[in-house]
C-alpha cells in the first residue's frame, strides 16, 4: 500500500507542467495585486480616513516591502507547491500547515467572490440592469466559470490569460491619473485627517487589501520555470511595479477631487472620470476595470487550486483535491470545489449593497490571508537558523528582522479590521480543527506523507512506528 501511495504522489508531482517563464511568473504578482481594489477600495478610504489615506499607503507599502523580502527568500529557498503551506509544515509541522494551507485557500476562494462583485459593481457603470441582485448573480457566475473552465485547459493559457490582462488593465490606470494631474490642487487634501488620526489604523487595514497577492507568487512554485531565482525575481519586480502603479493612482485621486466626491461610490475611478473629461473618461475606465478584474480572478483561480492541491497532497486535505487532469497537469477537482463554494458566496449578492458586500468580504479575506502571511514570517526566523545552507551570507543577516518586521506589519494590519472581522477569523481557524484531530492523526496516508512519501521535500526523518 505504501509503495502505490508513494508511487502515485510522485506521479501526481511529475505530471505538473512548469509552464510560467519569467514573464508569466511577474505578471502573476502584478496581477494578482492590481485588480478590484484600486477600482474601489479609494471609495471605503476616502470614506474612512479622508487625504490621511495616503499615509496609510505608505505604511503598507513599507511593510509589504518587508514581506516581498521573506517571500522571495523562502520561495527561493522552497520553490513547492503550497508556498505558504509548504513554509509552515517544513517549520511547524502539519497541523501549522493545515490551518495556513486552509486559511489562504479560504482568502482566496473568498476574494474571488470580492472580486465578482467589484466586477457587477464596475459592469452596472455601462448596464445599469446589472446591479440587480438576480443579474449580478448570473454574471458573476458566467464570468467564474468561464475563467474556471480557462484554468482547466492548462497553467500555460492561464499565464497567457494573465500576461495579457495585466497590459491592459495597466495602460487606463496610467492614462487616467496622468490626465487628472491636470486638476491637481493642494486645496483637495483640506482637511488632511477629517475623522482624526484614530482613522489611521482602520485605513491601514482597508489598503492593505490592494497588497494581498504577492506572496501568491510561491503557490504554483512546482510549474514555474528555474523555479527559485524566478520567483525571486518576479517578487521584487512585480511588487516594484504594483507600487508605483499605486502611488500615481491614489495621488492623482486625492489631488484631483475632495474626499467627498469619492465617499460612498461604488465605482469611484468612473465617478471621477467622467466628472472630469465625461462619459469618454467613464468608459475607458469601466472597461480597463472590467479587465483588470477578469484578470485578478484568472490568476487567484489559478492560487486557489494550487493551495487546496498541495494541501491534499501532503495529506492534510482530502486525497481527491490532489488529482491531476493526466494531460493537461491540472488539479481539476480542486479547481472545481474552489469555484463552487465561491460560486456559493455569490448568494450575498442578494442581500446589502454591492459596495457594503465588498468592503465585509474583502475585509474578512484580508485577515485570513495575513495569519496565513504571519505564520510564513514566523517561518523564515525558523527555518534561517534550523537550514542555514539553504539562505545565502546576506538573507542569514537580513531575514530574521526582516521577518520580525513583517510579523509585526501584520499583527498591525489585524488589529484594524474590527471586532466582527476578528470574530469571523477566530471562527476560520477553529473550522479545519476537528478535520485534523480526526482525520489526519489517525489516518495512515498522512502517516506516510509525514515520513515523506508523498512530498518533494521533508522536514526531518520521522521514526517509522512498530
Amino acid at each position: 500500500m505504501r509503495a502505490g501511495l508513494e508511487t502515485a504522489a510522485r506521479s501526481a508531482s511529475a505530471m505538473m507542467v512548469r509552464g510560467l517563464g519569467p514573464v508569466a511568473t511577474t505578471a502573476l504578482v502584478v496581477g494578482n495585486m492590481i485588480g478590484s481594489g484600486i477600482y474601489v477600495v479609494p471609495a471605503g478610504l476616502a470614506e474612512t480616513a479622508g487625504p490621511l489615506g495616503l499615509v496609510a499607503w505608505l505604511i503598507n507599502t513599507l511593510g509589504y516591502l518587508c514581506l516581498t523580502s521573506v517571500f522571495a527568500d523562502l520561495g527561493g529557498a522552497y520553490p513547492v507547491s503550497g508556498g505558504l503551506q509548504a513554509f509552515a509544515r517544513r517549520a511547524f509541522g502539519d497541523f501549522a500547515a493545515l490551518e495556513v494551507g486552509y486559511l489562504y485557500w479560504m482568502c482566496a476562494v473568498i476574494g474571488n467572490a470580492a472580486f465578482l462583485t467589484a466586477f457587477v459593481t464596475y459592469l452596472a457603470v455601462l448596464w445599469p440592469g446589472a446591479a440587480t441582485p438576480m443579474t449580478a448573480f448570473l454574471v458573476s457566475q458566467v464570468l467564474l466559470w468561464t475563467l474556471t473552465v480557462f484554468n482547466a485547459i492548462g497553467v500555460k493559457a492561464g499565464g497567457i490569460v494573465q500576461t495579457v490582462t495585466v497590459i491592459f488593465k495597466l495602460v487606463p490606470l496610467l492614462v487616467l491619473s496622468v490626465a487628472l494631474l491636470a486638476y491637481a490642487s493642494l486645496d483637495n487634501l483640506r482637511p488632511f485627517a477629517p475623522h482624526g488620526a484614530a482613522s489611521l489604523l482602520p485605513a491601514v487595514s482597508l489598503v492593505s487589501w490592494l497588497f494581498i497577492g504577492m506572496e501568491s507568487v510561491t503557490v504554483p512554485a512546482e510549474e514555474v520555470r528555474g523555479a527559485g531565482p524566478t520567483i525571486r525575481r518576479a517578487a521584487y519586480t512585480g511588487f516594484a511595479v504594483t507600487c508605483a502603479v499605486y502611488l500615481l493612482v491614489l495621488l492623482a485621486l486625492n489631488l484631483a477631487a475632495p474626499a467627498s466626491e469619492l465617499a460612498g461610490s461604488g465605482s469611484p475611478l468612473a465617478t471621477i472620470a467622467r466628472a472630469k473629461f465625461g462619459e469618454v473618461g467613464a468608459l475607458l475606465v469601466t472597461i480597463g476595470a472590467l479587465v483588470s478584474v477578469a484578470g485578478i480572478l484568472n490568476g487567484w483561480l489559478l492560487v486557489t487550486s494550487r493551495m487546496a492541491f498541495a494541501t491534499a497532497r501532503d495529506g492534510l486535505a482530502p486525497r481527491k483535491l490532489a488529482r491531476l487532469h493526466p494531460r493537461t497537469g491540472t488539479p481539476v477537482w480542486a479547481l472545481g470545489v474552489s469555484s463552487a463554494m465561491t460560486s456559493a458566496l455569490m448568494l450575498l449578492t442578494f442581500s446589502d449593497s454591492l459596495l457594503d458586500i465588498y468592503n465585509k468580504i474583502a475585509l474578512l479575506s484580508t485577515a485570513t490571508a495575513l495569519v496565513a502571511i504571519g505564520v510564513a514570517c514566523a517561518a523564515e526566523i525558523v527555518l534561517v537558523r534550523r537550514e542555514p545552507e539553504r539562505f545565502s551570507p546576506q538573507q542569514r543577516r537580513r531575514g530574521p528582522y526582516t521577518a520580525g518586521l513583517g510579523l509585526l506589519v501584520v499583527l498591525l494590519m489585524i488589529a484594524g479590521a474590527g471586532a466582527e472581522v476578528h470574530l469571523w477569523t477566530a471562527i476560520a481557524i477553529l473550522v479545519p480543527m476537528p478535520y485534523y484531530f480526526g482525520v489526519v492523526r489517525r489516518s495512515a496516508r498522512a502517516l506516510l506523507v509525514r515520513e515523506g512519501a508523498a512530498s518533494p521535500w521533508r522536514a526531518k526523518p520521522a521514526p517509522r512506528e512498530p
